[in-house]
């Protein structure tokens, strides 16, 4: 059995972004090197890349301080410098304007919302099945962190990226998240990154701070965000740099994979993952059916389907690609977010069983 290691951070930012940057110093200079290979495979050099990380460097000091300061703590940790740290902070930015031209294969997510409604507990939960490429698996950390001034939170992030991309707060914020792509990505790439984002939302205090961090300001590229509260609410909120638009649960469950839902966008990102039509569909019906009863059992029965394997819920690389564009699941999460407790596994969740991260409050 294989898990996820976990990591708590404390102190000042700068000191949380050291313990990271010394604790995974060979993770982050695996995934940089991961990604260089990545950004090439897509069509972006070396030299623009470095170029762009930089000039994000002032940006992000701007955009958060505090997040910047930690990114400083995690390159001086470890022993990479500080372009290098950054271009893995706003990867999402660098990989997805490069989809928008529909020539490059990508990855793809399924996640979902639960109300109390749809529960056996009537509790609140989000989660999904995080697909991506199938080497960051090993450099995956859950980075439990405590703070004075904003919310304690426990989620799962790649080594060297200060945002979390799913997890909870202790005010019962959660957060999980689907790629998507249209036309536009890209036209703009010096806005607020993805990744940063994500760690303003659960660093809010309430509900109406973590969706400000997404609908306040224009993005760089597409993305889409299901954050819920524990006492009972979840949205689904679509962005794309020139619109956002929102989602409701219906019966008590929202799910999402990769593509728009909601009218008025260019949806592309189906037509390099077709599969994305049909994984959100089938896991609202895998739910729908037990309305009431969803247990944690049936969630994680769900999120372990393999119809249309390998582009399935449950994605397992696929032998006939290239290996810079092989993927698979990850890590499987399910977010109780009245109890504050991430559970997930490494890799595919059909391969491995769930282990429990709780927010020690």
């Amino acid at each position: 059995m294989t898990s996820l290691p976990h990591l708590v951070l404390t102190g000042s930012p700068y000191e949380r972004g050291l313990t990271h940057g010394e604790a995974f110093a060979a993770e982050i200079r695996a995934n940089v090197e991961t990604y260089l290979t990545r950004f090439a495979h897509h069509g972006a050099t070396e030299e623009a890349v470095r170029r762009q990380a930089s000039e994000y460097v002032p940006l992000i000091e701007e955009w958060n301080a505090d997040y910047a300061s930690e990114l400083r703590g995690i390159a001086d940790g470890s022993g990479v410098m500080i372009e290098e740290i950054t271009l893995l902070n706003v990867r999402y930015e660098i990989l997805y304007a490069s989809y928008s031209d529909q020539t490059t294969k990508t990855h793809g997510c399924t996640s979902f919302g639960l109300l109390p409604m749809a529960t056996a507990d009537g509790e609140t939960y989000i989660g999904q099945n995080w697909d991506w490429a199938a080497p960051i698996a090993d450099t995956l950390l859950v980075a439990e962190i405590h703070q004075s001034a904003k919310s304690d939170h426990i989620a799962i992030t790649e080594a060297g990226i200060v945002g979390g991309k799913m997890g909870v707060n202790e005010q019962g914020i959660g957060l999980v998240i689907n790629g998507l792509v249209s036309p536009d990505d890209g036209d703009h790439p010096f806005r607020k990154p993805f990744h940063l984002r994500c760690r303003e939302i659960l660093d809010a205090t309430r509900y109406d701070s973590a969706l400000e961090s997404i609908v306040a300001t224009p993005h760089a590229c597409s993305a889409n965000y299901v954050v819920g509260h524990g006492d009972g609410e979840v949205i689904d909120i679509e962005t794309s740099p020139n619109r956002t638009d929102y989602i409701y649960p219906q019966n008590g469950i929202v799910t999402h994979a990769n593509h728009f839902m909601t009218p008025d966008f260019e949806s592309r990102m189906e037509r390099q993952l077709p599969d994305s039509l049909y994984r959100a569909n089938r896991l609202r019906r895998l739910f729908e059916h037990r309305r009431g009863e969803i247990d944690s059992n049936i969630m994680k029965s769900a999120l372990r389907d393999h119809f249309g394997r390998p582009a399935s819920i449950c994605r397992h690389e696929d032998p006939d690609a290239p290996s810079e564009e092989c993927s698979q699941t990850d890590t499987s999460v399910i977010l109780n977010l009245d109890d504050c407790i991430l559970h997930a596994t490494y890799g595919p969740p059909c391969d491995e069983d769930y282990q429990i991260y709780r927010l020690c409050q």
